[in-house]
């Protein structure tokens, strides 16, 4: 098992962890990974907003109401809503049952799957981790430039497209247990699971 030393702060924030860490919890990967795609519109669509091209959900929720009269969202505010033909298989993490995971760019953070039917991804007390991770990926690519006002983007040019994605190599995440756990650094009797986060581009992932 690798040896991590965790601490309380790391646990539950945004952390790096070596690669050739990562390799081992990979190895240490156990039955058939969970796809959940990316649902983004295509450039063309991206101000069709009738809740069916993703112009104001998912990875692009930031573009959505603000929650409060205190601003715009943040243009890391991301919420991966799971399909119920992913989230029924068996396996799937238990609704609100925290677990640990390691990305394939050597990022690890707590996550867990919430909310009604446990529709969900994310991570766990930050809502912003999951998009740090994904869009920090695409804009250090140049794809895509971070957003500072969200509402001062009438353009969209922030918002994350199919183009973007294809121009990255991705449209899905694969997440996949390991057979690992690791303790809580402070409640040492509680074991997190381990599992592997992977952006993928995956041919079963419907682009309509």
């Amino acid at each position: 098992m690798p040896k991590m030393r965790i601490s309380e702060n790391e646990l539950y924030r945004i952390h790096p962890i070596p690669m050739d860490t990562v390799m081992i919890y990979q190895s240490h990967e156990i039955g058939e990974p969970f796809i959940i795609p990316l649902k983004v519109p295509s450039e063309a669509d991206k101000f069709l907003d009738d809740h069916r091209h993703y112009t104001k959900s998912n990875i692009n929720v930031c573009y959505a109401a603000p929650r409060s009269a205190k601003g715009a969202r943040s243009w890391y505010e991301t919420q991966l809503n799971v399909s119920s033909s992913v989230r029924q298989r068996e396996g799937y993490p238990c609704k609100g049952v925290p677990f640990y995971v390691v990305t394939d760019d050597g990022i690890g953070f707590m996550a867990h799957t919430t909310s009604a039917n446990n529709k969900q991804f994310a991570a766990v007390g930050d809502e912003l981790i999951l998009g740090r991770w994904i869009k920090g990926r695409l804009a250090s690519e140049g794809l895509v430039r971070p957003v500072e006002n969200i509402a001062d983007d009438t353009g969209r040019e922030g918002m994350i497209t199919r183009e973007i994605l294809d121009s990255y190599g991705c449209n899905a995440i694969a997440m996949q247990k390991t057979d690992l756990r690791i303790p809580d650094p402070m409640r040492p009797q509680n074991m997190y699971e381990v599992w592997t986060l992977k952006l993928i581009k995956s041919d079963g992932v419907d682009d309509g």
